[in-house]
């Protein structure tokens, strides 16, 4: 790749761009013969995180539909880092007269402020993202079972809380940096000082809008158009049907605060950045660009999960089986959106349930005991059907065998 990469090179450059810069990292980490657990532990992480960029590059060559946009910022960032931090390993490794890295180098490598660990645990929330980004993609044209599904929805939890650990990580940087380089006493730095504090209260309010969001989630009622509480044959309730609508209603103005927010957080780091450089000394281990550039790309990856949540939330129909007795459920779905549960069951119109009613009792008459002989081919009698049921008629010889083995 002679020219700059950027994030105007597209999806497939990006992601060919992050596979070789990882791969690359990997071989010169391999190439030194001192290797600490935390050294192995990145080296693995490094290693899935290879694959499933592999198998992203794959997905984009096959199926050039797939909705992966967002993945441009995370896919350029984790590049970046990699070869970033594979320069830092580098100049490390001139301090090391037999070519060999001891334990005391490898402790002391340092990459953002972080050590090996940290950049590990960085290599890892882009290795979930990409994961949830591919499972994603993957789902919206294929069916799941319900384990697949449950395990995919643990991955995105997972990645979630990953992420907003590291976004925290970054906010307490900048905190350090910009609290280190902005003196308290100094009248000039007023503004400086007010608009970190205006950051602060910002971070404080998205974390609000966010608890809040997951709340309404854990509380949502009955979605509309479901057969109200179990046991309940009507609709849903009028209570049940406006207390949806206000929860999605707020769900949305939360949404819409939540991205206001987002974009003024955005506007104060892009002031504080340009206010702070005459103040930040050259002799400062921060890299506030750096540090810039991961928080853009930590906010994109959150989201990219939060709306594969949503998706995977809004495209599965979970039905229970809350009949009694001898009962047959159906589970069906005409919208292309995911069913998941252990009966039959979903949206149809009446004649195609009936239809598809009829059909199973068919089958499953055809697979009974007393259903029609697969060798001889009888059929059901169906002049017995409104009286009795369907019934069979019994040839001769049936009915000699019957009679022998009775």
């Amino acid at each position: 790749m002679g020219e700059p990469i950027s994030l105007a090179s597209g999806l497939l450059t990006l992601a060919t761009f992050a596979l070789q810069s990882s791969v690359t990292l990997y071989d010169t980490i391999e190439r030194f013969k001192s290797h600490p657990k935390r050294v192995c532990d990145l080296k693995e992480e490094l290693k899935a995180l290879s694959e499933v960029l592999g198998s992203l590059i794959k997905l984009v060559n096959a199926d050039t539909d797939s909705d992966l946009a967002a993945l441009e910022l995370p896919l350029l960032r984790c590049g970046n880092a990699c070869k970033e931090f594979e320069r830092e390993l580098l100049k490390w490794s001139l301090r090391s007269s037999d070519g060999r890295t001891s334990l005391r180098d490898w402790a002391r490598l340092r990459y953002m402020g972080d050590d090996i660990d940290g950049f590990r645990r960085l290599m890892a929330g882009y290795n979930l993202t990409f994961n949830v980004a591919l499972a994603d993609a993957n789902l919206r044209k294929s069916s799941a079972t319900a384990e697949s599904l449950a395990s995919y929805q643990t991955l995105i939890e997972t990645a979630q809380a990953e992420l907003k650990v590291h976004l925290e990580v970054i906010d307490s940087k900048f905190e350090t940096v910009l609290r280190r380089n902005i003196p308290e006493s100094d009248a000039d730095n007023a503004e400086l000082r007010a608009m970190q504090d205006e950051r602060l209260n910002t971070e404080k309010c998205l974390q609000i809008c966010t608890q809040s969001s997951e709340y309404l989630s854990q509380i949502q009622a009955i979605p509309e158009n479901s057969h109200g509480f179990p046991g309940s044959d009507g609709p849903s309730s009028f209570s049940e049907s406006l207390t949806n609508k206000s929860l999605q209603a707020c769900k949305r103005n939360l949404g819409l605060t939540t991205a206001k927010l987002e974009n003024h957080m955005e506007d104060l780091m892009n002031q504080l950045l340009a206010k702070s450089k005459r103040e930040i000394t050259s002799d400062d281990d921060w890299d506030l660009a750096r540090l810039r550039d991961e928080w853009d790309t930590a906010r994109q990856c959150i989201d990219i999960c939060s709306k594969a949540d949503n998706r995977l939330k809004e495209n599965i129909s979970t039905i229970e089986n809350y009949a009694t007795g001898d009962a047959a459920q159906l589970m069906v779905s005409t919208a292309g959106d995911i069913v998941r549960g252990r009966q039959v069951g979903g949206h149809l119109s009446d004649a195609s349930v009936e239809q598809l009613s009829r059909d199973i009792a068919a089958i499953n008459l055809r697979r009974t005991s007393y259903g029609p002989d697969s060798e001889t081919g009888s059929q059901p009698a169906s002049e017995f059907k409104d009286r009795y049921g369907w019934g069979f008629k019994l040839t001769p010889e049936t009915s000699s065998s019957t009679f022998d083995r009775l």
